[in-house]
């Protein structure tokens, strides 16, 4: 009998374990400062996201992400807020930097610095179009706005 009480006791100190762990994890990857949480939200908030903005996800992937994410440094700088940093208020430098980074660089020392930050050139992709460009800022900043609100 004190053996049952033993086994009883020890599958339910097992249950309580196993769900105080998973209430643990859930809790952690919730958390918004978390790096997961970010990505989650972004697969949530996709939904919410204006036809230019969708657009410009599949731009962005099939462009930018290998080497930028809208909030984490990867190969090149994290893209959230990235127009007030360095020239890219102003779309038509925007433009010019995207299609032809090497030529640009050579007369501004904002990317000249990323090239040192970075020690990479950024790929040119001078076959996007002045639109399909404002598709991927339009998914950046749509992008920011989900994660603001979460």
């Amino acid at each position: 009998m004190n053996r049952q009480i033993g086994y009883i006791t020890s599958a339910h100190l097992i249950l309580f374990s196993i769900a105080a762990g998973y209430f643990f994890i859930a809790k952690i990857s919730t958390a918004p400062d978390n790096p997961d949480h970010v990505n989650a939200t972004h697969v949530i908030q996709e939904t919410v996201l204006s036809a230019e903005a969708k657009k410009g996800k599949a731009l962005f992937t099939g462009n930018c992400a290998s080497c930028h994410n809208v909030f984490k440094i990867i190969v090149g700088p994290a893209l959230a807020g990235f127009e007030d940093r360095g020239p890219w208020a102003d779309r038509k430098k925007l433009y010019e930097w995207i299609r032809h980074p090497e030529i640009f660089m050579k007369t501004d020392p904002y990317t000249q610095g990323l090239r040192k930050q970075f020690d990479k050139m950024m790929t040119p992709s001078s076959h996007l179009t002045n639109e399909e460009i404002d598709f991927i800022v339009a998914y950046i900043k749509e992008t920011e706005k989900a994660a603001a609100v979460q």
